[in-house]
């Protein structure tokens, strides 16, 4: 009830300094990365203001974050699939802001075109993907990213959800994970569709948690191991949010 009588006030605040000041923030950040990232090459200078750029815009509008269990399950030494649900656009902060592992985006290819910010992506080695993209163009990118000892983040979904519910998860992290034989480390995002839905533009004020769950380690090289990961992974996650556990069924469209 309080959140629908402070809603507006929480619009104008957005309307006459936060999205200007978010803009701002980002600007500064993908100029930073371009020059001390990809240009001057200095380590970390790709992720670390990204990161610091994310927890500004949560700090920004207003939203808590928790995290939970991340440093129980995720190693200073050793690097991930991260493996998310998408609930909408604002998950990309604080999955970057908190994660704390320096790590590349599987992302649209229609990101490449937001000013500055898709350039620094793509300058960066985050890889753009759409539905003309060979997999095995995506899959090499990615493998080199993580034999290279950078970590990777997918949403399994593959795009946001229109409901807030759970969807049917793609396999290709999962096969990027078998190919490497790298530990899929689940993430549950819990709050993000209340803030920034799919279709909607206006932020609506809500908490986040983000959710780590133990690392999956591989089960072989085949195709069982990918259908294994797939399914401890959309597991853990459902649980999380509290939806119906079961197996998902492979389909032509995987």
């Amino acid at each position: 009830m309080l959140r629908k009588i402070l809603h507006p006030l929480y619009v104008l605040y957005q309307v006459l300094f936060a999205w200007w000041m978010a803009l701002l923030i980002m600007a500064i950040t993908a100029i930073i990365v371009l020059i001390f990232g990809s240009w001057l090459k200095i380590k970390n200078a790709d992720y670390y203001p990204a990161v610091i750029w994310c927890r500004l815009t949560c700090w920004l509008f207003l939203i808590p974050v928790k995290i939970v269990d991340r440093d129980k399950y995720v190693e200073k030494d050793k690097n991930y699939v991260f493996v998310a649900n998408h609930q909408g656009m604002f998950d990309i902060f604080p999955l970057y802001g908190y994660i704390m592992k320096n790590f590349k985006w599987i992302m649209k290819d229609s990101l490449r075109k937001v000013p500055l910010m898709g350039v620094a992506c793509y300058k960066t080695e985050h890889i753009f993907v759409n539905r003309t993209t060979p997999q095995k163009d995506m899959l090499r990118k990615a493998i080199s990213i993580l034999r290279s000892g950078k970590s990777m983040t997918i949403f399994a979904e593959g795009t946001r959800s229109a409901t807030g519910k759970l969807g049917r998860f793609k396999k290709g992290a999962f096969v990027i994970a078998n190919m490497t034989q790298k530990p899929v480390v689940p993430i549950t995002l819990q709050g993000c569709y209340d803030i920034l839905p799919k279709g909607c533009w206006c932020l609506h004020w809500s908490p986040v948690t983000v959710t780590f769950h133990a690392p999956i380690e591989c089960k072989g090289r085949d195709s069982e191991n990918v259908d294994y990961l797939l399914n401890e992974t959309r597991a853990a996650i459902a649980k999380t949010l509290g939806e119906e556990v079961k197996p998902q069924i492979a389909g032509s469209e995987d």
